[in-house]
């Protein structure tokens, strides 16, 4: 993927800014007792649509709408949760498209399901560790071989109030490519605070990503946020008329780069709305024996979203 000159420098800038406000922060830094980091239960619902998007051979364009249902259910320090998405592509022009053949629409929707199960161990004040286990399906319509397994363990490290550190260690396994080894770091910067700024930055082996948000009031916050987007690696249909990927495998990617507003109306509970560009994208495909790759240029597209958090 490529990475333009203006995003590097979002990235820079963002984090100068954020080293820049540190000293204010100390001095003026909220309690945060009535907003705690670690929640019991929470369900999140958001629904995003994106605009056209031409491909960068023909004129055969797609636009993508779905929506996306986390939940998580937290007893005795083991924290359950269940995720769903659902994508949607509508097409203009597909037999223009340069990966099929005839005018087949190339695929309507896709289903992710992804259960999880955690153990979070608090060491003393300082220290957590949060050991997780993971295992989704990503599919157009068959099931088979559209498996990926996920284990790890968060090292976190939270010195102050205002920082709090954490090192990710994974291992997962795609039916598509095989296993891989994933390191993350990640910085949060007055995270339970609820006026004034406050910011993240994520260091990952996929994509760096990073945010800052700004609270006008304790209920009402502004994030900008930079990363990557897009869809989990996809199990195509047994008849798909993608050439050569019958049962093959396909991912949608992209850059972000946009703006949330954020609007808190109980304790840790939400509703948000964001806007935002997507660039840089591109549709890529692996065969049925995880070897053979193609990739294919999309235009960029602007993208928006609503979204519910509560907490209870």
């Amino acid at each position: 993927m490529k990475y333009l000159s203006y995003r590097k420098g979002f990235i820079v800038l963002t984090c100068f800014f954020v080293s820049g406000l540190v000293t204010d922060s100390f001095a003026d830094a909220t309690d945060s007792a009535d907003y705690p980091r670690h929640t019991d239960s929470s369900i999140e619902v958001e629904y995003f649509s994106m605009g056209d998007s031409k491909s960068n051979i023909g004129n055969a364009q797609a636009d993508t709408s779905g929506v996306l249902v986390q939940t998580e259910y937290e007893k005795n320090d083991i924290v359950f949760s269940f995720n769903y998405e659902r994508w949607k592509y509508n097409w203009t022009n597909p037999e223009n498209l340069p990966f099929i053949s005839g005018t087949a629409t190339p695929w309507s929707n896709f289903t992710t399901l992804q259960f999880g199960i955690a153990f979070e161990q608090e060491i003393n004040d300082d220290w957590e560790l949060n050991y997780y286990a993971e295992a989704e399906t990503s599919f157009e319509k068959e099931t088979g071989g559209s498996n990926e397994y996920e284990v790890g363990i968060d090292f976190i490290f939270e010195p102050s109030e205002e920082w709090a550190y954490t090192l990710n260690v994974n291992m997962e396994y795609l039916d598509a490519t095989g296993g891989e080894l994933g390191v993350d770091f990640e910085i949060e910067w007055n995270h339970d605070k609820k006026e004034g700024w406050s910011g993240e930055f994520e260091l990952s082996s996929e994509f760096p990503e990073t945010s800052l948000t700004y609270h006008f009031t304790r209920e009402f916050s502004t994030t900008m946020f930079y990363g990557e987007g897009g869809t989990n690696t996809i199990r195509l249909s047994d008849s798909s008329p993608v050439t050569g990927m019958q049962a093959g495998y396909f991912e949608d990617e992209y850059t972000r780069l946009g703006i949330r507003l954020d609007y808190e109306f109980a304790v840790e509970s939400y509703l948000t709305f964001s806007l935002q560009q997507n660039s840089d994208r591109s549709f890529s495909f692996i065969d049925r024996t995880g070897r053979a790759e193609t990739s294919y240029e999309f235009a960029d597209t602007s993208e928006a979203s609503i979204g519910l958090l509560y907490t209870f």
